[in-house]
């Protein structure tokens, strides 16, 4: 299941659509032909349901965390070794 985080509804110079963003990160849109159409399916979205309609396309995907390098991370530590530190 799917866990819905925000509706937009927008319009653009394609017409209506409803960008879906997702918890896990996804951002999908979903185009319709007139501004009822668009307004019914971002309410219908809103309430989360357990599958979502097919057809839309996904504008964006969640990415790992990237882990910032720092100039003490990367010291030399005692031996020559390359000194790592974790975060807490």
């Amino acid at each position: 299941m799917e866990r819905v985080e925000d509706v937009t509804l927008f319009r653009d110079g394609r017409g209506w659509g409803v960008l879906l963003a997702l918890r896990a990160g996804e951002l999908r849109r979903y185009r319709y032909t007139s501004e009822a159409q668009a307004r019914f399916f971002a309410a219908v979205l809103a309430l989360g349901p357990q599958v979502l309609p097919g057809g839309g396309e996904v504008v964006a995907k969640a990415r790992a965390p990237r882990r910032r390098r720092t100039g003490e991370d990367t010291a030399p530590a005692q031996g020559g070794e390359t000194a790592r530190t974790t975060p807490a």
